[in-house]
């Protein structure tokens, strides 16, 4: 299949957000390089102690005040989605939220996903978690605009100079952000919901508005005063001006997603406050601010995620050990546990989370970028190149162990042991102490990365051969072309910087590529390589459908699915894999008593290769096992069945079934049921019907969730086809269950010049031949995203499914669909897709949008 054009198009996009990121991050470090250049940086240390005790406790009890207030906007949001919980619990969810969010990109996601982390274990339902989630938003943004607001309208002028604005402009957006609150907490007065094409939007009360307006203004105020008390008395600015330069700097940190604003909020500030300030007293106190506000509360807050979460695991894990006591457990395996009683990873108080160990991974690579070669320093010299590119290291194999990559633990340990040889050799015994204590805690934490790695598969060995290189000539260059002579900028700075030569600049492009080219080989996705089933396999795929399979378990015979066995080797999961998506099709196939085993050692299998389980149309029958799984449950849609015991064409229920089939046969179609032996001879003319469809509908085969027009495919089933004077019309396969019991019409196409009621005359027929054939049920397929949840607890996936089906008629034709089996008065059967919960259920579909149709595009034309 050739690539499709549009791939550059979104490759691009994809690189947009991370370019704009770094371009902000590079126009921050300029600047403030520009502004710090005559800082002494090796006296930062003396400088903070020169700070007093009483400055730093002053920032210490703000701080605590600052995050004591944070925790009173989960309050607020509880009480507004009216879920009770006690304090321990929501103040717990509300730290660890906050002081993980403030030191990651992205801090509105990473927050939300902490507190739904921490919540959910409460059996807090999701759709509260939503609101909770949404509600702190909203009174974060209301204190940041009195703040900003009030300031702007207090010293337009000051404001105007600092932001290069006039002072009329700074005025009007000063009265636009407090008229924009002040239409809030009119608008939270109203008391009634707000609702929108589905959606509905619950009014807090006056009084819980006006609180959220008091106590984020509180808030912000705390933080800013961390970072004033900090500030050098002789230089400190009023507060009221600092304050509202303050949160401008923050909004401006939190928007570029940078991890923690890192170098966009000190830039803004120094925009702002620079001129009133010295350099030296304000770089001192940003440091200290960082230390104080970001650095000592994510230390507590990783604690104690670590500790809620080994509770959790081990309340999680005890009904698994119970089942693995009471039944014998095969082999043991390095994936997460099941229980069946394999193996999980047990997070103990000596075994600390992959996420915190990577945290602290890239935090340690964080600061030897900056030790590697600071501003003010002029001793830079090959350990300076060594330990900035063994930063750069850090921060890319930190996110292979947070993705739980054996590979990227090695790489790890190997790389952190390195630093602390050569910084304790140089006398840098911090940075020792700090890679050495990390290496001390990953090494017993060996078990928790137990993915496959990468460079267990053969590949191209031109990447760590080219990284080998590049590194070594970047190293071996740096040292003869004496770059550490008389450079006075930070390694990044001065690989742009006019002050260095061609070949400086060079050598550290060159040690970089070679250190992102290393880390790609590590860090790559261990997806299996694609493969056909191979004829033992398919022999007992046909052998379990044969005796076990359902309708849909004909699927497996499309050609473009990969298998999983039980180890009985008597149930199958028929699957492909897209992207990080392992899209299983459909529930299991054959003995059910293997069941549970199967789905389990096709997670475990997933999980070590990186992936994400996904369950595709599933039935309710295994919910449970599949939430055992870790896997959440989302509904896709109705499944139509019609009952064939009392299947009749008589009565006014059906009498536009019966007209259709009566005007039918007066235009003079009829029906055939052809047994799989003797379709070969039809194949040509049901090819050209099929041609004649696609063609129509400008639009390619769907595969994966529908079998295609596949001449093999086409011949293993029985076969109905429509004729008008003698010329197929219409035609389609249909499936039959193993246990006799139902049938199901597979793949179907007719010629868009044929009579319009020929598709509803098929089904009629075929519905009337199953009945007289003995079999109890038809089935008529799925309506898509029927059947919805649209209610306040409706969870949030019911909710895009709803509008789609309501507004989406132009790219699919859903609610006619669904009427058009309504005509049969179908039973409907829920359907569902079991993925990991959150953010990864959309990526899942977009996946599986891929798989059926070529992508989204795809799957809503033909």
């Amino acid at each position: 299949m050739s690539s499709s054009p549009s791939r550059p198009v979104g490759t691009a996009r994809r690189l947009l957000a991370p370019l704009l990121v770094l371009g902000l991050l590079a126009a921050s470090v300029a600047l403030l390089h520009r502004t710090f250049r005559d800082c002494s940086w090796t006296e930062l240390g003396a400088d903070l102690v020169a700070l007093g005790p009483g400055a730093v406790l002053a920032a210490l009890a703000a701080t605590a005040t600052s995050y004591l207030a944070m925790t009173g906007y989960d309050a607020l949001a509880l009480r507004y989605v009216e879920h009770r919980l006690p304090y321990r619990r929501y103040g717990l969810a509300s730290f660890i939220a906050t002081a993980f969010g403030n030191n990651l990109g992205a801090s509105a996601v990473v927050g939300s996903a902490l507190r739904a982390r921490v919540y959910s274990g409460w059996q807090v339902p999701a759709f509260a978690i939503t609101r909770i989630i949404g509600f702190n938003l909203v009174t974060l943004v209301l204190g940041a605009a009195v703040l900003a607001g009030g300031g702007m309208l207090h010293d337009p002028a000051g404001v105007g100079r600092a932001l290069h604005l006039p002072g009329a402009a700074v005025a009007a957006v000063g009265a636009l952000l407090l008229a924009s609150v002040a239409g809030y907490l009119l608008w939270a007065g109203a008391g009634r919901s707000v609702g929108w094409r589905g959606w509905r939007v619950d009014r807090p009360s006056r009084r819980l508005a006006a609180a959220q307006v008091a106590l984020s203004t509180f808030e912000w105020l705390t933080m800013a005063a961390a970072l004033h008390v900090l500030l050098p008395a002789g230089d400190r600015i009023a507060f009221l001006p600092f304050a509202v330069a303050f949160a401008i700097a923050t909004v401006a940190g939190l928007v570029s997603n940078v991890p923690g604003g890192l170098g966009v909020f000190e830039s803004v500030l120094v925009v702002l406050v620079g001129s009133t300030t010295s350099p030296a007293g304000l770089a001192v106190a940003l440091v200290a601010y960082r230390l104080c506000y970001f650095v000592l509360p994510l230390l507590l807050a990783a604690v104690l995620l670590v500790v809620h979460e080994a509770r959790r695991g081990a309340a999680a894990h005890e009904p698994a050990r119970t089942a693995a006591e009471a039944a014998p457990a095969p082999a043991a395996s390095p994936g997460p546990a099941g229980p069946s009683g394999r193996r999980a990873p047990v997070l103990t108080p000596s075994v600390l989370t992959p996420s915190v160990l990577a945290l602290g991974v890239a935090g340690a690579g964080v600061f030897m970028l900056l030790v590697g070669d600071l501003p003010g320093s002029r001793d830079l010299d090959v350990s300076a190149v060594t330990t900035s590119l063994a930063g750069l290291a850090a921060l890319l194999t930190a996110r292979g162990l947070h993705r739980r990559l054996s590979s990227a633990w090695a790489a790890t340990v190997a790389l952190l042991a390195g630093v602390t040889v050569l910084a304790a050799a140089h006398g840098d015994l911090v940075l020792s102490a700090v890679t050495a204590v990390l290496t001390a805690l990953l090494v017993p934490a060996r078990p928790a990365f137990y993915r496959g790695a990468p460079l267990s598969r053969p590949r191209n060995p031109l990447w760590p051969v080219t990284a080998a290189v590049l590194v070594g000539a970047a190293v071996w260059w740096h040292e003869l072309s004496g770059l550490g002579g008389a450079v006075d900028a930070p390694l990044w700075a001065a690989s742009v910087s006019g002050q260095t030569t061609g070949a400086d600049r060079l050598a550290i492009a060159a040690g970089t590529v070679g250190v992102l080219l290393g880390a790609r080989r590590v860090l790559a996705p261990a997806a299996p390589a694609p493969r056909s089933a191979c004829d033992v396999e398919a022999a007992r795929v046909a052998d379990i459908v044969a005796r076990a399979g359902r309708c849909t378990s004909h699927l497996a015979f499309t050609g473009d699915k990969r298998f999983h066995f039980s180890p009985a080797g008597t149930a199958f999961l028929m699957y492909q894999v897209e992207g990080r998506s392992w899209v299983v099709m459909g529930d299991p196939v054959g003995e059910p008593a293997e069941f549970r085993e199967l789905v389990w050692s096709f997670v475990e299998e997933v999980d070590r290769h990186g992936g994400r389980p996904v369950f595709y149309n599933v039935l309710p029958d295994h919910a449970d096992l599949y939430r055992e799984c870790g896997l959440s449950l989302a509904k896709l849609g109705e499944e139509a069945v019609v009952p064939l015991a009392d299947f009749t064409l008589a009565g006014r229920a059906r009498v536009n079934l019966r007209n259709c089939r009566n005007k039918s046969q007066r235009l003079g179609m009829t029906v055939d049921f052809v047994a799989p032996g003797d379709v070969a001879p039809l194949l040509p003319e049901l090819r050209a019907v099929s041609d004649a469809w696609l063609t129509h509908r400008n639009g390619k085969e769907k595969r994966f969730s529908l079998g295609a027009f596949d001449e093999e495919y086409v011949s293993r089933f029985p076969l109905v086809v429509v004729r008008e004077e003698g010329r197929i019309t219409a035609f389609a396969t249909l499936w039959t269950g193993a246990d006799g019991r139902e049938v199901q019409v597979d793949l179907m196409r007719r010629l868009p010049d044929g009579p319009r009621t020929v598709m509803t005359f098929l089904f009629v027929e075929c519905v009337l031949w199953a009945r007289e054939n003995g079999f109890t049920s038809f089935n008529l397929g799925m309506a898509p995203l029927s059947g919805l949840r649209t209610d306040a607890t409706a969870p949030f996936w019911d909710r895009i499914g709803h509008l789609l089906w309501t507004h989406g008629e132009q790219f699919y034709n859903f609610k006619g669909l669904r009427k058009f089996k309504e005509g049969f008065h179908p039973q409907w059967r829920t359907c569902y897709v079991a993925a990991p919960g959150g953010l990864t259920l959309p990526n899942a579909m977009v996946n599986v949008a891929t798989l059926v149709g070529g992508g989204i595009r795809g799957v809503v034309r033909g």
